[in-house]
């Protein structure tokens, strides 16, 4: 089966995976090292998560979400899945 994206998915594809490139990535060796994230680490990944607009991302727009469908919303998942967990909001 070949599912071709929509240019919006493809956008969320993009946008993921270069914030966790830039902003995850350089981030695991210390969050790995010491086993946690500190708290201002992660209010600034979450402040940045929100500013792209993919907090809450599954909840429907009308109730304050980012409103995402399904396969949207996994296609993000999927590209956060590639940091550390302990780094993914």
């Amino acid at each position: 089966m070949d599912v071709a994206l929509s240019p919006e998915q493809q956008l969320v594809v993009d946008t993921v995976r270069g914030f966790v490139e830039r902003e995850l990535y350089p981030l695991e060796p210390e969050v790995e090292r010491t086993g946690e994230v500190p708290l201002e680490i992660g209010r600034e990944i979450a402040r940045k998560v929100r500013q792209m607009g993919f907090w809450a991302a599954n909840i429907r727009a009308e109730f304050g979400g980012g409103g995402l469908d399904t396969l949207t919303f996994t296609l993000l998942e999927r590209e956060l899945g590639r940091a550390s967990m302990a780094l993914t909001v």
